[in-house]
C-alpha cells in the first residue's frame, strides 16, 4: 500500500463560513507543465476530465506559449484588472477573498480569446503566492499556477472551487467551511493533504482511482466517505478524519494514524497500515462483501505484521473476507510454529459472525486454515496479543497462531501409533 504522494501542507483551501452548505471541490495535486508552444494545456476544471494538450469538449482554461498567454471559455473567467475579456489577469496572494464583490470579471466572457498575462505572474516568483482567482459559472475558486515568460517552470499545480455560489478565499493553513463537503479527487493522480480540514459540520468525500493521504490532524465533525480509490489516514496526532463516522462503500481505507469515529464498511477493503504498520479506529462494523486485508513479513528473525486497534467493539456481518499477504512474495519463508500474530485488538465486544477464508469458508473459533506457507489457527477472544501487539495489555485479541502442517501431524500420529503398537506387542505375555 505504498502511495505516490506530493505534500501540500503549505497550500490548502480556506472558504469563508456563513453561507449555505456547499461542496469544496479540490482537484488534487496536478503539476501540469505548460508547453512553450501554441498547443497549451486544456483543462476542464469541473468536468472531471484529464487535462489535454488538444482542444476537447468542456474545456475551461488553456495557458499556452509558456504561460505568456491564456485562453478561457465563456463559463470560466479569471479575475482581471478590468471588466474586459482582454484585460490582464490578476495575481493573488494568500487569504485573498474570491467573489463578485471587489473583483472584476468579464461581463460576457472572452469566448476563447487570448489574454496577455503581462507582469502579474512573474518569472521565479514564490510558488505559494502564485494564484489565479476565477469565476466558474456562478461559483468562485482559485488555481495555483507558476506562469513564466518561457517554458522553464510554467505549471498549473492545482485548483479548487466552492459550489455555494458565494465566495471563497485563498489561504495557507486550514480548509475551513461550515456545513460543506470537501471532495478529495485523485482521478488525475495521488496526493497528500498535509494541513488540516476543520470547521463545524464539514464532511469529506474521497473520489477518484488514486490515493489521497490525510497527514494532518483534522477536527471536522461531519462524515467521511470512501467511494473510490484509496484513503490513507497517516496523521501522527489527533484524528485524521475528525470526530465523525467513516463509511467505506468502495476502494480501500488504510493508513498509519488514528480514526476517532465509528468505521463501517459496506463494501471495499480495510487495510491497516501503509505496508507493515498499525491503524487505530473507533467502533468497527464490517458488512457482507468487504475484505480485511492483512500484511505479514515472514523474514526469519524479523517477524512483523499489520495491526488494527479498535477502541470500541467489532461486528462482522455476513461474508467478510480475511485476506493474508506475505510482503516477501515469492521469497516468503515459513513462520516458526507457535508464532502468534494479532489481527485486531478490540476494547469491548465481538458480535455478529466470523471471518471467511478462501472458497469462501467460514473460520469459526479455533479453526485451522492454510495461507502462504503456514497452517494457522484462529482465535477471536484471546487474552493477550502476538508479536506485533507488544505493549497492548487491555481488551481482547483476534490472533493467528502458526501450527505444524497437517502432514507433520499425520506423520507424528503414525509414529506415535506405530510406537504404541510395537510396545503393546512387546508387552504381550508369551504362550507356554
Amino acid at each position: 500500500m505504498k502511495s505516490l504522494a506530493c505534500n501540500l501542507s503549505a497550500v490548502t483551501i480556506l472558504f469563508t463560513s456563513g453561507h449555505g452548505a456547499a461542496d469544496v471541490i479540490y482537484s488534487g495535486f496536478q503539476n501540469l507543465t505548460i508547453p512553450a508552444t501554441y498547443a497549451g494545456t486544456y483543462i476542464d476544471v469541473d468536468g472531471g476530465l484529464a487535462p489535454s494538450t488538444s482542444t476537447f469538449a468542456g474545456w475551461d482554461f488553456n495557458p499556452f506559449m509558456g504561460g505568456v498567454y491564456l485562453s478561457n471559455n465563456a463559463s470560466f473567467q479569471p479575475a482581471r484588472d478590468g471588466t474586459g475579456g482582454m484585460d490582464t489577469a490578476l495575481n493573488f496572494g494568500t487569504a485573498t477573498t474570491i467573489s463578485a464583490a471587489g473583483l472584476n470579471f468579464a461581463a460576457t466572457g472572452s469566448g476563447g480569446s487570448m489574454d496577455h498575462l503581462g507582469t502579474q505572474f512573474t518569472a521565479g516568483g514564490g510558488v505559494a503566492d502564485e494564484y489565479l482567482g476565477f469565476e466558474l459559472g456562478a461559483n468562485y475558486g482559485w488555481m495555483r499556477v507558476v506562469f513564466t515568460n518561457n517554458s522553464a517552470g510554467a505549471k498549473v499545480l492545482d485548483w479548487a472551487y466552492d459550489t455555494s455560489g458565494s465566495s471563497g478565499a485563498i489561504a495557507t493553513g486550514n480548509i475551513l467551511s461550515d456545513g460543506s463537503t470537501v471532495t478529495l479527487d485523485s482521478t488525475f493522480g495521488s496526493f497528500t493533504l498535509g494541513s488540516a480540514i476543520t470547521g463545524g459540520s464539514n464532511s469529506v468525500v474521497k473520489t477518484g482511482a488514486g490515493t489521497v493521504t490525510l497527514a494532518g490532524s483534522n477536527d471536522y465533525s461531519g462524515t467521511t466517505a470512501v467511494n473510490v480509490g484509496t484513503l490513507l489516514v497517516n496523521n501522527t496526532s489527533g484524528s485524521g478524519t475528525g470526530s465523525g463516522a467513516v463509511t467505506v462503500t468502495g476502494g480501500i481505507l488504510g493508513g498509519t494514524g488514528s480514526i476517532a469515529g465509528a468505521v463501517t464498511l459496506n463494501g471495499g477493503t480495510l487495510a491497516p497500515g501503509a505496508s507493515i504498520e498499525s491503524l487505530t479506529t473507533g467502533e468497527l462494523t464490517m458488512n457482507a462483501g468487504t475484505t480485511f486485508a492483512y500484511e505479514m513479513n515472514s523474514t526469519v528473525g524479523a517477524y512483523a505484521a499489520d495491526l488494527l486497534v479498535v477502541t470500541g467493539g467489532v461486528t462482522l456481518n455476513g461474508t467478510v473476507q480475511l485476506g493474508l499477504t506475505d510482503v516477501l512474495g515469492g521469497a516468503a519463508t515459513r513462520f516458526a510454529d507457535g508464532t502468534i500474530l494479532t489481527l485486531i485488538n478490540y476494547a469491548s465486544s465481538l458480535s455478529g459472525g466470523f471471518f471467511y477464508g478462501e472458497t469462501p469458508t467460514l473460520l469459526n473459533e479455533g479453526d485451522t486454515f492454510t495461507a502462504g506457507l503456514n497452517t494457522w489457527k484462529i482465535n477471536y477472544s484471546a487474552a493477550s496479543g502476538g508479536l506485533n501487539a507488544l505493549g497492548l495489555s487491555s481488551g481482547s485479541f483476534i490472533n493467528l497462531t502458526a501450527i505444524p502442517e497437517p502432514g507433520s501431524w499425520l506423520a507424528l500420529g503414525c509414529l506415535v501409533s506405530s510406537g504404541m503398537m510395537l510396545r503393546s506387542r512387546r508387552q504381550q505375555p508369551q504362550n507356554t
